[in-house]
């Protein structure tokens, strides 16, 4: 999923990007929020008066303050990280990643077998599962959730599901075999299947509610999760309810009121005050203030995404291998410190660590401008070289990061322009290849390096404002793609999962800077840990609430 972290990089995104995930809005502004000029007393007012009447006083409920508001709640449509976060509480998948093992376990499946070369696989359903709309969930269900994603005139789907074709166009069909079995055919072996099963567009959802709600469907969300939806106030909240029917068993607590605010030092206030329980947007200054408050759990994962300077192939410098090796030595990792100040992992390389196939590849080095314009002498330039830094919103940090990175280049005689513009005319922008160089990134909607390959260089993809690789059109990395997508032995595909870094590498088609965390702040004497994946899977129902 395209990354979208709050972070203090606001990437269009996810991971959705798709972003990018619920994270730090570090000094403030985040993509994908609308900005209102109100004062600050007045929204915090608002914001207050949002708890009143939120349910009866001997219920328990979990308040959770943010920046972002989902783009949607169909699980097939979710591409960012925070309507992610939203599916993955609302419905179940056939299986589910243990959230620390990261191994598959059974969800809405109790088990699973293939045949010999994988291209067959049977799943037998949990029987006695209930969507939250009372319909029964049975094999027919699974084939719809899947067939609205696969086929373009199904008469049940009502608009275009971003992810499936990037994820699961290895699928030829999915059938009933009885009521609680059901079928699914590849068109070849695929190693990590059954692990993109856990993933979002894999939700099982009501067929009953989608033929109901048609396009308002994503707005009014039926699955068979832990929680189901009751109200959604634009820009202001979204409540969910816990499922009293949940297969699993109720949980722990009865409401979840996620209260949307666009102003983080209002979150911060709200949370100090002891008025929300958990904030996922905050700025660094804030967040270490909080440090010595006893009551306050300061929590940050690593998420196996990548961020990365994206290059324009079509600009005609951008196309010299040389000119981008000068780039990627003009590149200072020390930098991230200085303006993250430890809140991402600086990454090399474009497999995060975590993930199986993660190697630094040998080149990666220090700034090194003496070797940068070694690379420019090679590229044999004969006038000045000037580059356009796009950015999404108005993060200072991320201004700041490629302010520092724009010194470097100006070093090199590179003049380096950074243009600001908003998300909507950014995502156009990238369309468009009206940009040299920008920032962008990926998280996995699965822990597999495919997870991360496969989009970096999807055309249609990028055709959704996602600047990724595809412009590099090369039949020898097409081929090693495809070469690990039917590769089926865990050391083989390892090895061809190195040799795309190194070809990567090699040409410098981007240049990895760091991987994204989850950084969430909860109130510890109200909540009892929040756990959260390397996949930036956040599971409601495994929270308590004191």
């Amino acid at each position: 999923m395209q990354n979208n972290q709050v972070f203090s990089l606001d990437h269009p995104v996810s991971r959705k990007s798709s972003a990018w995930t619920a994270g730090i809005c570090w000094e403030g502004k985040k993509k994908m929020t609308n900005k209102r000029n109100i004062l600050s007393a007045i929204l915090i007012m608002i914001v207050m008066a949002l708890f009143a009447g939120l349910g009866a006083a001997s219920e328990k409920t979990v308040s959770w303050g943010s920046l972002t508001k989902p783009d949607t709640l169909d699980p097939g449509q979710a591409w960012d990280n925070t309507s992610v976060f939203f599916t993955t509480n609302l419905y179940d998948t056939l299986v589910v990643l243990d959230s620390e093992t990261l191994e598959i376990t059974p969800s809405l499946a109790v088990s699973w077998n293939a045949n010999e070369n994988g291209t067959i696989w049977e799943f037998k359903l949990r029987k006695g599962v209930h969507f939250h709309d009372g319909s029964e969930f049975n094999a027919d269900s699974v084939v719809f959730s899947f067939q609205r994603q696969m086929e373009k005139d199904f008469p049940y789907r009502y608009y275009d599901f971003p992810l499936f074709d990037e994820i699961f166009n290895n699928i030829v069909s999915v059938e009933s075999v009885d009521t609680h079995t059901v079928v699914f055919h590849l068109d070849q072996p695929f190693y990590p299947f059954l692990a993109t099963l856990a993933a979002s567009p894999a939700a099982i959802v009501s067929p009953a509610a989608v033929k109901k709600h048609k396009k308002a469907f994503a707005r009014n969300p039926v699955g068979t999760g832990p929680f189901s939806f009751q109200l959604w106030e634009k820009n202001k909240r979204i409540i969910l309810r816990a499922n009293p029917r949940y297969w699993k068993g109720k949980p722990d607590f009865d409401q979840f009121s996620f209260v949307i605010n666009d102003k983080p030092d209002n979150l911060h206030k709200l949370f100090r005050e002891q008025k929300l329980d958990v904030i996922d947007s905050f700025s660094i200054s804030r967040a270490t203030g909080l440090k010595n408050v006893r009551w306050a759990t300061i929590k940050l994962i690593p998420v196996l995404s990548v961020t990365y300077i994206a290059f324009n192939l079509e600009n005609p410098n951008l196309k010299k291998v040389d000119i981008r090796k000068a780039l990627h030595s003009a590149w200072d990792q020390r930098t991230l410190r200085y303006v993250f100040q430890g809140f991402v992992k600086p990454l090399a390389s474009i497999i995060p660590k975590g993930m199986p196939g993660h190697t630094t590849p040998k080149t990666a080095s220090k700034l090194n401008l003496a070797e940068a314009r070694s690379w420019l002498q090679k590229a044999k330039v004969n006038e000045p070289i000037k580059l356009r830094f796009l950015l999404s919103g108005d993060s200072d940090l991320e201004h700041q990061l490629v302010s520092l990175y724009a010194k470097n280049l100006n070093r090199l005689g590179i003049e380096l322009n950074i243009v600001n513009v908003p998300l909507e005319e950014y995502e156009k922008r990238i369309m468009k290849g009206d940009y040299d160089l920008t920032l962008n990134g990926w998280a996995a909607d699965y822990p597999d390096p495919q997870s991360i390959i496969s989009p970096l260089f999807n055309e249609k993809l990028k055709q959704k404002g996602l600047a990724n690789l595809s412009q590099y059109r090369d039949e020898r990395m097409k081929k090693l793609i495809e070469s690990l997508t039917k590769e089926m032995d865990k050391s083989r595909r390892i090895q061809k999962v190195a040799d795309i870094i190194q070809q990567i590498d090699a040409l410098s088609l981007c240049i990895p800077i760091f991987q994204d965390t989850t950084a969430i702040i909860y109130n510890n004497t109200r909540i009892k840990n929040i756990r959260v994946t390397p996949t930036d899977t956040i599971r409601l129902y495994k929270i308590e609430k004191k």
